[in-house]
């Protein structure tokens, strides 16, 4: 075996699968394994990857976590009692981290998020670390990791899909969507990072969003027992999708996006759409590079009440037309970041030669 991916995320899949492919196309043996979870399961029957499903997420309390890891780290290790691979890549896999420094395998990390709590084990075990390069340094070294392991590509992680998404997105055919909406967001409520903070922001947010007029509310929600409680306490007339989708496509539809999570938040400001973030908690340094490049706006769960008055800035036809052309001329500057893992990881096993 040569390379061994560990996927644990949608966001991961659509990154890593040109990686693969490329790979694959070039000789080389690729093992890609995910875990059981309802938010991953799906993308891949829209995506060809070959993989294997070991273990499953270990829910929203640390203790499911911590047991659903240890289990699946020894089902993992498993698959390796007779040979090993060569490179091992993730985006900050636990099992696949631990499992590298046992057998004394080379581990990338390729990752846009460092504030993600996973990186405390995850970057100090792995020989090189490929990240965004407007993400400081310091975030990374503060793992006790060397510089020199630090590779970074002038790109952010969304660009390597969006320059691919006719390749493997299914149109969204059988959800009908109204001419003018705003799309929402809930925030990823069972992360370590966030522990089931942002259900309260988001019915919040619904509510208030009722005040602007001429425009529609579609939720894109997680997990289904979140789109209960939601629908509960929100007005009746909200449009909400609680299967897992590929976002793009209600993206480019949107005329403005509310995001609680990181991803769909890139996405929207790539595409040059008007964006507001209400992420419940300090923002990732990617948002704050777009945000300093006047792609997203911030706004903080305590000024929720503020949504409307800023969503009616943002709907000008001025405001439009000037986010569109700022996230055009940034995307003419952006690498594909796809292809800068796919070179640097041919370059390592090139090495075995």
């Amino acid at each position: 075996m040569d390379v061994w991916v560990d996927i644990h995320t949608p966001k991961q899949a659509l990154f890593f699968w040109p990686v693969i492919e490329k790979l694959r196309h070039d000789g080389y043996e690729v093992l890609v394994t995910a875990r059981h979870y309802e938010q991953l399961d799906w993308i891949f029957s829209i995506i060809n990857i070959d993989v294997k499903i070991v273990g499953e997420f270990g829910g929203d309390t640390l203790y499911g976590k911590l047991l659903a890891s240890t289990k699946r780290q020894l089902e993992l290790l498993k698959l390796f009692s007779g040979s090993r691979p060569k490179i091992i890549i993730s985006s900050g896999s636990i099992e696949a981290c631990r499992i590298s420094y046992g057998l004394g395998t080379r581990h990338v990390l390729v990752s846009d998020t460092p504030h993600s709590p996973v990186n405390k084990l995850c970057a100090p075990l792995s020989e090189f670390i490929l990240t965004p390069c407007f993400i400081p340094h310091d975030e990374w070294l503060r793992y006790g990791v060397k510089k020199r392991v630090i590779k970074r590509y002038r790109s952010l992680d969304p660009v390597a899909w969006i320059r691919r998404i006719d390749a493997y997105v299914e149109a969204l055919k059988e959800i009908e969507l109204p001419e003018n909406y705003v799309l929402v967001r809930t925030p990823e409520s069972k992360a370590s990072y966030i522990l089931g903070r942002g259900l309260d922001e988001v019915v919040k947010l619904l509510n208030v969003l009722t005040k602007l007029d001429g425009y529609s509310i579609v939720l894109l929600t997680r997990y289904k027992e979140e789109s209960e409680i939601i629908r509960q306490k929100s007005p009746k007339d909200i449009i909400i999708i609680d299967k897992p989708v590929i976002a793009i496509p209600l993206i480019k539809k949107a005329s403005l996006v509310l995001s609680g999570g990181g991803t769909i938040a890139q996405e929207a400001a790539l595409l040059g759409k008007p964006t507001i973030m209400y992420y419940p908690g300090k923002l990732p340094a990617v948002h704050r590079f777009l945000m300093r490049r006047g792609l997203i706006k911030r706004l903080p769960p305590s000024m929720i009440d503020r949504a409307p008055h800023l969503a009616k800035q943002l709907l000008t036809e001025k405001s439009k037309l000037k986010i569109l052309r700022r996230s055009e001329k940034l995307m003419k500057t952006l690498e594909d970041p796809a292809e800068y893992v796919y070179r640097f990881v041919g370059s390592l096993l090139s090495q075995f030669s």
